[in-house]
């Protein structure tokens, strides 16, 4: 039922997980790009997470035709169970989080590295 909308989720989450492991030179022209590019991702990281927990939501309300097997588990038996009927989207909402997180930090990381190659030209200029 959501497996067009999950296939689209991956695709993008596949695209930003290939730009957060890329190899890239350490130019601070190139770390300026990199930072517009992780903002953009961090705007479509966070829609997509989004979109995952609302299939993830939808999935789990589905699963009331289990509701007799349900009710004779224990709670948290019954929580693994209602989550295990939905692991792909699990698996894709956990992904999305932790690209979400990593662009954040990847963003404070080259922030970092553009104020150091902008005092590094500083002081270059001063002659230190």
């Amino acid at each position: 039922m959501y497996t067009e909308e999950l296939d689209k989720l991956k695709i993008i989450a596949q695209k930003i997980q290939d730009f957060l492991e890329e190899d890239f030179d350490e130019n601070p022209n190139i770390l300026v790009e990199r930072l517009g590019t992780i903002n953009t991702y961090l705007a479509v990281s966070g829609k997509a997470l989004a979109d995952a927990k609302l299939i993830q939501d939808k999935k789990v309300s589905l699963y009331s035709e289990f509701n007799n097997l349900i009710m004779k588990m224990p709670a948290t038996i019954a929580t693994k169970f209602i989550g295990s009927q939905a692991y792909e989207v699990n698996f894709i909402v956990n992904w999305l989080d932790r690209i979400n997180k990593s662009l954040v930090h990847t963003g404070d990381n080259l922030r970092t590295q553009i104020s150091y190659a902008k005092e590094e030209l500083r002081l270059t200029k001063q002659g230190y």
